[in-house]
C-alpha cells in the first residue's frame, strides 16, 4: 500500500539543499499537476515568471508586505506556493522565513472573511498530499488550539515540533486572541508563528483594525431615560426642533441636547447610499447571519446588544470606530422601527397583551383596545390601516426593546496593530495603500532607528509633492503594472439622489438605460447590451435580492438578451448561476462552463450578466475569465459598470474594477457623485484612467488619506504599543460604556485617567516612545499641510 499511495504525493524534502530559486522553480513545475487540462490542451494556471519573481520577493524581500496587480494569482497562486514552501525542509527558504527571528513551524493564513472558503479550498487542494508519512496539521478553525491535545511546537515525545497550518479570517484571528486558554499556548511560542496575510491593505483598513469581544448584562435604564431616549429619536427623525424643554428635566440636560445634534447628523449621514441602513439586520438569528458560515450560536450570543447596525459594519462593534457606538444603535433601531415596522410583526405578537388601558387611552385611541391587545392582526397590517397609529406603536415597541438592550459588562479588544507588533509577518496586496508599522523583529532587537518601510512606495503621490503630470502618470503606471491600458469613463451619479428615494430597482434601471443611451455604445442598435457586469461596491442594491435584479434584466432587455446572472451565494461565496428563463439556480461549476461554451461558443459573454455584491469587491475572483480570453482571445466582460456614487476612497474602486481579471481589454464606467464641474465637462467618453483629472484627485487623496489614518486607528496603534508594554495580545477597557459615563457625567474624570496611563506607560517607555515618534514623523511628512510635512 505504501508503493501506491506513495507515488500520490510530491516529497518536497528531497530538495532541502536547493538554492531557493532552483527550489521555486520546482514548486511551479509541480504547482501544474493539480490543475486540470482545458479544452485546448493546456493547464488551467502555468505559474510565470513574473509569479516566480514575485514569490521569491516576498520570501526574500526586506518588505514584510508586497505589492502584486489586481488579478495576478496572489490567492490561487502565491499563497499555496508559500504553503508549499512553509511545509518543505528547504533550508534556504526557511532562513528567510524566519524574517530575523526562530525557525517557524506553524503558519497562519489570514484572509477577509468572505474569501476564507476559497483560501481554505486552496490549501486543502495543494497541501494534503506533500512529504508521504511527513505528520502535519492544516486547520479551518483556529478555535482547535481550545482542545487540550492540539500544541504549538514539539509535543511530549516528539524530537522536532510538527508543522502546523491554521486558514482563518481576520476577525476569528483577533478573536482567538481574547481567550485566555489560546494565548497561553500562543505567547511562548510566537517567535516560531509566521503569519501570511492576503488583501493586507484590507486588514490593515483605518475603519477595520480592531475586533472587541465583550460580557454584557441588563441595563438598568429608568422608565423617564427610556422616555428621552425615544423622545430624542423621534426628533431627529421626523426632523422636529431639540425638545430642549423637556430635557430641563433630566440630571444632565447637555447630554440630551448633544445627543439630539449627533442623531441629527447621523440622520443626514445615512441618506448616503453607502451608509444606508440594511434593514436585513434589524433582528440577529440564523436567517438573517446566514453571512457568517462559523460559529453562528456564538455571533448571535455576542450580537444580543445590538438591535441594528450600518450596512458596511464588521462582524462586531469596534471601540472606537464609527460602527462601535451604541447611541448610534440606539438611533438606527427608531429608523428601522419607522422604515420596516414589518421586522417586528413577531416581536408585537408576543408582547401586545401587555398594552395596558392607560397606554391605549393616551397613543392609540383610534384602534379598537380589545382587537389590539387580544387580536391577530399583525403589527405592519395595522400600522398600514391606521398610520395615524403607527407612532404610538413604535414607542410601544421601542421601550421594550430598549429595555432589553444589553450593555457591555467587560470587554477585550485585538486590533491589527497588535498583531503586526507580535507575529513575523508577510503579506500581500492589489491595493498598497498602508499605514507604515515596525515589525516584529525591529521590536525585537528594541531598535530606535528610523522604521523600515514595510511596502514599496515609490508610486504613491502626496498632494504636497505638487507632481507635474508626467511624474503623476509614471507613478501610476508603476501601480497599474500588467494593467497599463485601463479605459474608463467617470459617470455622474447625482441623478441617484433621487432615483433612490423610489427604489433601488428604479436606480438600477436608470443605469441601464443610461448605459444603452451613450453614444459611444456600439451596440446601440443590436440586441446585444452594451455592458454585461455590474459592481455594486457602495451597496446601493443592498435590500433588492437576486430574483429582483433578474427581473428586471428580463424586463428591461428582453428575453434574447441575457440568458444568466451571475451572482455570489451570500452564505458560502459560492459562484451561482440564476437562468433567465426558468430561474433554476445551480453552481457555475468548470463542467456548467464548458456546457455554456459548447452552447454559446464566443457569444457567451453577451449571454451572462454579472453582478457583484459589495461584499465581494476585494478579491473575489470571478471564474474562468482568463480561460475564456485564452480560448476565444475576448474578455469575459465586455464592460464593467462600477457603482462607486459616495466612495471617496480609489482603492476601493480599483478593486472594484478589479473583478474583470482582463482590465486591458474591459472598458469601464465609474459612476461616482459630486464630480467637480470642471473634471466632467465636455467629457468625450472613454479614456486611458492615468490621463483623468479625476483619477489624479481621488489617487492623491487616497495617498494622503491612507497615511493620515484617522483618530480611531491612532489610538489604536497607541493601545497597542500599551499592549506591547504589558506583554499583551489584547487589551481590557477601561471604559466600557462611554454613553453611560457621559449620561452620568463620569466620561472626563475616566478619559483622564487612561490619559495618563497611557502617556505613562508607553511615552515612558524607551522602545514604544520612539516607535510612537516615526509613526507621527512618518505621517506628518505625507501631510497634504505644507506647514505640517
Amino acid at each position: 500500500y505504501d508503493r501506491i499511495f506513495e507515488k500520490q504525493f510530491f516529497d518536497l524534502n528531497q530538495h532541502a539543499n536547493l538554492p531557493l530559486r532552483g527550489f521555486i522553480d520546482v514548486l511551479c513545475e509541480n504547482f501544474t499537476r493539480y490543475q486540470r487540462f482545458t479544452e485546448d490542451g493546456q493547464y488551467q494556471i502555468v505559474p510565470t515568471e513574473k509569479q516566480k519573481q514575485f514569490l521569491e520577493r516576498i520570501i526574500c524581500g526586506e518588505e514584510s508586505f508586497h505589492f502584486s496587480e489586481v488579478g495576478t494569482g496572489k490567492t490561487k497562486v502565491i499563497m499555496p506556493l508559500l504553503c508549499q514552501t512553509f511545509l518543505s525542509s528547504n533550508i534556504e527558504a526557511h532562513r528567510y522565513l524566519a524574517r530575523g527571528g526562530k525557525q517557524k513551524d506553524t503558519l497562519v493564513i489570514l484572509v477577509p472573511e468572505h474569501l476564507v472558503p476559497d483560501a481554505r479550498h486552496q490549501v486543502f487542494k495543494h497541501c494534503l498530499n506533500l512529504n508521504f508519512r511527513q505528520e502535519y496539521r492544516v486547520y479551518d478553525d483556529i478555535f482547535a488550539l481550545l482542545h487540550p491535545q492540539v500544541h504549538l511546537g514539539a509535543n511530549n515525545g516528539e524530537s522536532k515540533p510538527k508543522k502546523q497550518i491554521f486558514v482563518v479570517s481576520f476577525n476569528q484571528f483577533k478573536k482567538a486572541l481574547t481567550y485566555d486558554k489560546i494565548c497561553q499556548k500562543v505567547r511562548p511560542h510566537r517567535e516560531h508563528i509566521l503569519v501570511i496575510a492576503d488583501e493586507v491593505d484590507d486588514f490593515l483598513d483605518r475603519d477595520k483594525l480592531v475586533f472587541n469581544i465583550c460580557s454584557n448584562k441588563a441595563n438598568t435604564f429608568a422608565p423617564t431615560t427610556l422616555e428621552l431616549y425615544f423622545e430624542t429619536s423621534c426628533a431627529a427623525y421626523h426632523r422636529k426642533e431639540c425638545p430642549r424643554e423637556l430635557f430641563q428635566s433630566s440630571p444632565n440636560p447637555a447630554y440630551w441636547i448633544d445627543l439630539y445634534e449627533k442623531f441629527d447628523a447621523i440622520y443626514n449621514e445615512i441618506q448616503d447610499a453607502s451608509k444606508s441602513l440594511n434593514k436585513s439586520f434589524g433582528i440577529f438569528n440564523e436567517q438573517t447571519l446566514r453571512h457568517c458560515t462559523s460559529s453562528i450560536s456564538h455571533d448571535i450570543e455576542g450580537y444580543k446588544a445590538l438591535i441594528a447596525r450600518p450596512y458596511e459594519s464588521v462582524n462586531r462593534a469596534m471601540p472606537g470606530s464609527y460602527y462601535s457606538d451604541v447611541e448610534r444603535t440606539i438611533f438606527l433601531t427608531f429608523v428601522i422601527l419607522s422604515e420596516d415596522i414589518a421586522k417586528y410583526d413577531e416581536l408585537f405578537q408576543g408582547e401586545r397583551k401587555f398594552i395596558t388601558f392607560e397606554y391605549w387611552r393616551e397613543y392609540l385611541t383610534e384602534l379598537d383596545y380589545d382587537e389590539l391587545v387580544y387580536g391577530h392582526n399583525r403589527l405592519s397590517e395595522i400600522a398600514e390601516n391606521y398610520p395615524n397609529a403607527s407612532l404610538g406603536l413604535i414607542r410601544f415597541l421601542y421601550i421594550i426593546i430598549l429595555k432589553r438592550m444589553e450593555i457591555r459588562d467587560r470587554s477585550r479588544s485585538v486590533n491589527s496593530v497588535d498583531i503586526i507588533f507580535n507575529f513575523d509577518c508577510i503579506g500581500f496586496t492589489g491595493t498598497p495603500f498602508l499605514d507604515n508599522y515596525p515589525t516584529s523583529d525591529y521590536i525585537r532587537h528594541q531598535r530606535e532607528d528610523d522604521i523600515p518601510p514595510s511596502i514599496d512606495r515609490s508610486f504613491y503621490a502626496y498632494t504636497s509633492e505638487e507632481l507635474s503630470q508626467d511624474e503623476f502618470e509614471n507613478r501610476f503606471s508603476q501601480f497599474q503594472g500588467q494593467n497599463s491600458d485601463v479605459k474608463v469613463e467617470y459617470v455622474s451619479s447625482d441623478f441617484m439622489q433621487e432615483s433612490l428615494k423610489i427604489g433601488e430597482m428604479e436606480t438600477l434601471k436608470e443605469i441601464f438605460t443610461r448605459e444603452q443611451e451613450n453614444p459611444k455604445a456600439e451596440s446601440r442598435k443590436t440586441t446585444k447590451a452594451p455592458f454585461n457586469a455590474i459592481v455594486d461596491l457602495c451597496g446601493i442594491f443592498k435590500l433588492s435580492t437576486i430574483e429582483d435584479v433578474r427581473s428586471l434584466v428580463l424586463e428591461h432587455f428582453g428575453p434574447g438578451c441575457f440568458h444568466y446572472i451571475y451572482h455570489i451565494d451570500q452564505s458560502d461565496g459560492s459562484d451561482r448561476m440564476l437562468c433567465i428563463k426558468s430561474k433554476n439556480d445551480v453552481t457555475f461549476d468548470e463542467e456548467f462552463y464548458r456546457d455554456l461554451c459548447k452552447r454559446y461558443g464566443a457569444d457567451l459573454r453577451h449571454k451572462i450578466f454579472f453582478f457583484v455584491d459589495n461584499r465581494n469587491y476585494i478579491g473575489k475572483d470571478v471564474p474562468y475569465q482568463l480561460i475564456y480570453q485564452r480560448h476565444f482571445k475576448l474578455p469575459l466582460f465586455v464592460k464593467s459598470v462600477v457603482i462607486a456614487h459616495d466612495v471617496e476612497d480609489f482603492s476601493k474602486i480599483w478593486q472594484a474594477m478589479g473583478r474583470s481579471r482582463t482590465m486591458n481589454d474591459t472598458t469601464f464606467s465609474i459612476y461616482k457623485s459630486n464630480i467637480p464641474a470642471d473634471m466632467i465637462k465636455g467629457n468625450n467618453g472613454l479614456g486611458d484612467i492615468k490621463t483623468l483629472p479625476l483619477t489624479r484627485l481621488l489617487y492623491t487623496k487616497n495617498c494622503d488619506c491612507k497615511m493620515a489614518g484617522n483618530l480611531s486607528s491612532i489610538y489604536q496603534t497607541l493601545i497597542a504599543l500599551y499592549n506591547l508594554s504589558q506583554d499583551s495580545f489584547y487589551y481590557s477597557d477601561d471604559i466600557v460604556n462611554s454613553f453611560i459615563e457621559k449620561m452620568e457625567m463620569t466620561i472626563q474624570t475616566k478619559v483622564k485617567m487612561l490619559e495618563d496611563k497611557i502617556a505613562r506607560v508607553v511615552l515612558g517607555t524607551p522602545v514604544p516612545a520612539r516607535i510612537l515618534e516615526h509613526i507621527f514623523l512618518d505621517k506628518f511628512r505625507g501631510s497634504p499641510n505644507k506647514a505640517v510635512a
